[in-house]
């Protein structure tokens, strides 16, 4: 799939915002993606890099991540393992980004604007709490 940047450099440069929510942008795309052939994927390459960078000026990316591809998955009691991410529906997480927002109306603006909707993808928006702290 297309490509997550390094999102740590659009962050240090975000402005201070006043107190706000956070939320954590889940980003999915079909395990079954085929990249297009032609120049369709330097185009989206373009649109993350200016989505990221109008967050990042914006003071609205917190943090974001870029999974590998391949992974594990462990579930129930007898913790069996599956040598592969947890894919369902047929989409498989491509990347997460953490962002602020004043509340979930405005999250679900930022989340629209996201490049993986270029090839089918998808974004759920769960608000956040820091439970670490």
């Amino acid at each position: 799939m297309a490509v997550m940047l390094a999102i740590g450099s659009f962050a240090q440069n975000a402005p201070a915002k006043t107190a706000t929510r956070q939320f954590m942008l889940i980003v999915r795309f079909r395990s079954d993606f085929v990249p297009p052939a032609g120049d369709t994927i330097a185009k989206n390459i373009k649109a993350w890099q200016d989505y990221m960078g109008e967050l990042g000026k914006a003071g609205k990316i917190v943090s974001g991540f870029r999974p590998a591809n391949n992974g594990e998955t462990i579930s129930g009691t007898t913790q069996t393992t599956k040598p592969s991410p947890y894919i369902a529906n047929n989409e498989l997480v491509s990347s997460f980004l953490i962002i602020n927002a004043k509340d979930m109306n405005e999250a679900r603006v930022i989340a629209k604007k996201c490049p993986v909707f270029e090839f089918n993808g998808s974004v759920e928006i769960r608000e956040i709490q820091n439970t670490a702290n």
